[in-house]
């Protein structure tokens, strides 16, 4: 599909010169190895490096025009921009022809939660008609570590599903995508606000300016798309007031425009009534905990904005299972039972343990805290673990540059005032063999913050590992059975 570079120039807000109607574009890079002949590469400001330095290399693989913050001198034309991220999302945009705007784009954002909420609306839109970016779809395309893509994958993304006969687009989004301008020419029809807690402090100055990223969302969303807000969280009306008239709210603890009745907890999931404007179904979940049927809320808000009766929702939901890294049970004859869960936030990790905890003798937990991120919460998520599991195995979990002994030791911090019993084993298999040793058959494992993950990132490499991976060495099998 190719494009002129004065039209491309234009929705970077950059006045064409008239040679450029001539001069046509055949691709959009930004990154120069990448860069193919009769691109346009875009130089981008990146927190490691910087694409100006590698205009040159841009230039010699044939880039037929650049993008660029400063002045450059190049044998190429050049379009000169306040902010290569924002022209980044306009270009790409205009290049794939502004595809979100032919699909219903559900964008989904929070600090717990995204995930599932998003792989849950693909299931009640239709996973056939549905194209799905989120953490997990993530790593099948080689996106390794990434929740939202940059504004040029995400709009290649969105082309084709467009392009396969998708209908739906559903988008996790991230808070930092959101400031950094990844999602900003998505022409979102519906926006989901799940919940707000403790994560990303190390990306952002403060907790204030964390909420401002997640509300750009809502600030961004056409005045005739809905906005869909869980009220139970403490900043749903910081998001109410950003969004647009058209607005859905769902809660699970009181009224609200969705709401439920009669809940059951079990250990493998729930039963409730759904509440919609005087209609009511039976839903049977077969995702364990309370945030779970907040999620499944959220994602029926979206389908009911789509069309999809109460009745046909509560269906849909009842069929609907857990996604991969989130909540995975594991048996094996003798054993206790093994819980696998991307849980890495205060938050999310208190939660897990307060689910698990009414169903088992014991709790066995196995966690540690990533490196370059939020230092923060690492004797948070100590503290959590020392007062609410019965034994604590510390581990690694991601360190990259950082010493994972530095890390285990900040956690510690937060665990020794608990009095909790604890144990530091650095290698993740090893702590998970002690876990083992340390739990009994009526007692339940942990495992918490890998998840989904094939890899541990050490340094900037990804060595494979995998918590599910390891237990099927170990001879466990997955208990799906709801």
């Amino acid at each position: 599909m190719p494009r002129t570079l004065a039209d491309l120039a234009s929705a970077a807000g950059v006045s064409p010169v008239a040679a450029w109607r001539d001069v046509e574009i055949t691709g959009v890079a930004q990154d120069s190895r990448q860069v193919a002949p009769g691109d346009l590469f875009v130089a981008v400001r990146g927190f490691v490096t910087d694409g100006h330095d590698h205009i040159g290399e841009a230039v010699v693989r044939g880039a037929r025009a650049v993008v660029v913050e400063r002045d450059v001198s190049v044998s190429v034309p050049v379009l000169r921009v306040a902010d290569g991220r924002v022209a980044l999302a306009q270009v790409a945009a205009a290049f794939y022809g502004h595809p979100t705007r032919e699909l219903f784009t559900v964008g989904v954002t929070g600090t717990k939660g995204k995930t599932t909420v998003c792989h849950l609306v693909a299931h009640l839109l239709g996973l056939e008609r549905t194209a799905l970016v989120s953490t997990v779809t993530n790593e099948d395309r080689d996106l390794r570590a990434t929740t939202t893509p940059s504004g040029l994958v995400v709009q290649r993304l969105a082309r084709e599903a467009l392009d396969a006969g998708k209908e739906a687009f559903v988008l996790e989004t991230s808070s930092a995508a959101l400031a950094l301008h990844r999602v900003r020419e998505v022409d979102f029809d519906v926006g989901v606000f799940t919940n707000l807690t403790h994560d990303h402090l190390d990306f952002h100055a403060d907790w204030r300016d964390y909420q401002e990223a997640k509300r750009l969302l809502f600030r961004g969303l056409r005045r005739d798309a809905w906005a869909v807000v869980n009220t139970d969280d403490p900043a749903a009306p910081a998001f109410l007031e950003v969004s647009p008239p058209r607005r859905l709210t769902f809660s699970v603890r009181s009224a609200a425009d969705l709401a439920i009745a009669g809940l059951t907890l079990s250990q493998r999931g729930s039963t409730f009534a759904l509440r919609h404007r005087g209609d009511s179904a039976e839903v049977t979940l077969r995702l364990p905990g309370e945030h779970n049927v907040s999620n499944a809320l959220a994602a029926a808000a979206v389908a009911i904005v789509r069309g999809l009766s109460v009745e046909e929702v509560a269906l849909s939901l009842s069929s609907a299972r857990s996604v991969l890294g989130r909540y995975q049970f594991f048996r094996r004859e003798g054993s206790p039972e093994v819980v696998v869960d991307f849980a890495h936030t205060p938050d999310s990790f208190e939660r897990m343990l307060r689910s698990l905890r009414p169903h088992y003798g014991r709790v066995v937990s196995v966690f540690g805290c990533g490196g370059e991120s939020d230092r923060a919460k690492r004797p948070l998520m100590g503290e959590i673990s020392g007062r609410l599991a019965e034994v604590t195995i510390l581990t690694s979990d991601n360190p990259k540059s950082e010493d994972p002994c530095a890390i285990i030791d900040e956690i510690e911090r937060g665990i020794v005032p608990t009095r909790g019993k604890y144990e530091r084993i650095l290698d993740r298999r090893e702590a998970i063999r002690r876990a083992l040793a340390a739990a009994g058959p009526g007692d339940v494992v942990l495992l918490a913050g890998k998840g989904h993950e094939t890899y541990q990132i050490v340094g900037h490499d990804f060595v494979p590992y995998s918590d599910a991976g390891f237990l099927r060495e170990l001879g466990f099998d997955e208990a799906r059975e709801g």
